[in-house]
Order: structure tokens, then C-alpha cells, then sequence
């Protein structure tokens, strides 16, 4: 057998271990990891609940001497107040803490009425990363969704497999556990199917992964173009 001869069945041969490992991996992945789960309802939206790191303000309507402004929710989630000490406000409403105020001033003030404000929230962010054009944090607020977060970060590139993005949710507040599942955003993209957009929660992350296509492609140049001494071109033997 000529070289010519040899370097046709070494291409010929490449070829086909490349198209049964690719058979073999775009099978895998079709039937896709068990340890996935169904994406968690997004919580319903109602009065805003406070957490550590806003800031308050506090007004008393007939004792304006006792009103506190810019007051920062601590770390252990308590605010606190001269008159009568410390107050819990995270995991409340604004009237919540209001009510709770009333009852501890109640034992130095005649008839105290209270409002509280809230004057600036916690920056909660929503990370963003895999095959997107600029990976990082968005910033969160109540309704963001994963299209309206992915676009801030400039949107997906072309190697981004929309069907099989990867949502990883807290698994309850303060934990720092996460589970995982997969939304299919080509519906909302390809489709129009709004309804398959999904609400995303504070500290959520999405990861967008490479197509199959892409991760071939990729493992094609590094395991075997780059590997081989022969390389593979459309120039007759």
C-alpha cells in the first residue's frame, strides 16, 4: 500500500471513531442527568418582605422626635430604635414592623401611631454564566424572568443549547444547597411561548450550556485535530 493509500484509511478511520463517539454522547444526553428536577414554583407576589441589607426609615406621627430615617436592617435582621431597643424586620412587611413598633412604644408613648418606608433595597443578584456574551450577576427584582435576565447580560451566543439551560434554585431560604433542574427557553425564543418563561427567585442561577454541535466541534479540535499528525483536509489524495 502507497502513503497516499495509508493516509486515506487513517482519515477514513478518524472519521468513523469521531461519528460513533458522537452518536454515543448525543444519546447521553438525551436522556439527560435523573438527579434534575421540575423548576419550583416562583412564589406568588404580594407586599414586599423585608431583608438584611435594606434600609427604613421609621416616622412617629405624634412624636416626631423618636423618627428614625435610613435605619439598615442588620445582619442578625433586626433594626434598632432608642425608645424602645431592638426590633426584628427581616422576613416582615413594612406594616408588620410598623405593628410591632406600636405595641413596644405602647409602654412609653400615649397612642403612638407608626409608619415605616422602605427607603432602599438589597441589591439580591441572579447569576448568569455559560454561553452567554457577557457572563455576571443581574441585578434582582420581584418578576425578573430568565429571558429578561439573560438579556442583560447581552444575550446567548450561538453555541448556547436554549432547550437544556440549567436553573439552580436556593432550596430554602438562608440555605446554601441549590437544586438543580432544566428549563427549555427555546420554546419562548423559537416558538413564542411565553408561558415556558420562568420566573426567577433572588439568588437563582442559570448556566447555559454549549449544543451538542458546539461541544463536538470543540471536542474535534482538541482530541483529535490537534492530536493527530496527519491532518484532515479536502485535498484529493
Amino acid at each position: 500500500m502507497n502513503i497516499r493509500g495509508h493516509r486515506a484509511l487513517l482519515a477514513l478511520g478518524s472519521m468513523m471513531t469521531i461519528a460513533t463517539l458522537l452518536t454515543g454522547c448525543a444519546s447521553n444526553e438525551a436522556k439527560g442527568p435523573a438527579t434534575f428536577l421540575m423548576p419550583a414554583p416562583p412564589q406568588e407576589q404580594g407586599e414586599y418582605v423585608l431583608q438584611v441589607g435594606d434600609s427604613i426609615d421609621v416616622t412617629y406621627y405624634y412624636h416626631p422626635d423618636n423618627n428614625q430615617a435610613n435605619l439598615l436592617v442588620r445582619p442578625d435582621g433586626k433594626i434598632y430604635l432608642p425608645l424602645i431597643g431592638e426590633v426584628q424586620a427581616a422576613g416582615l412587611t413594612a406594616p408588620q414592623v410598623a405593628e410591632a413598633i406600636v405595641k413596644l412604644s405602647s409602654a412609653s408613648l400615649r397612642d403612638p401611631k407608626v409608619a415605616v418606608n422602605v427607603r432602599t433595597l438589597n441589591p439580591t443578584r441572579v447569576y448568569v454564566g455559560g454561553e452567554v456574551l457577557k457572563p455576571g450577576f443581574v441585578v434582582y427584582t420581584p418578576g425578573l424572568t430568565a429571558v429578561q435576565a439573560v438579556m442583560q447580560v447581552g444575550g446567548w451566543k450561538d453555541t448556547a443549547d436554549l432547550q437544556e439551560v440549567v436553573l439552580l434554585q436556593k432550596i430554602n431560604e438562608g440555605s446554601s444547597e441549590y437544586r438543580p433542574s432544566k428549563i427549555n427557553l427555546g420554546k419562548v425564543v423559537e416558538l413564542g411561548d411565553t408561558k415556558a418563561d420562568i420566573i426567577l427567585g433572588p439568588s437563582d442561577v442559570l448556566v447555559f450550556p454549549k449544543t451538542t454541535i458546539a461541544k463536538a466541534n470543540l471536542w474535534m479540535q482538541q482530541y483529535v485535530i490537534n492530536m493527530i499528525p496527519i491532518r484532515i483536509s479536502a485535498t484529493p489524495f
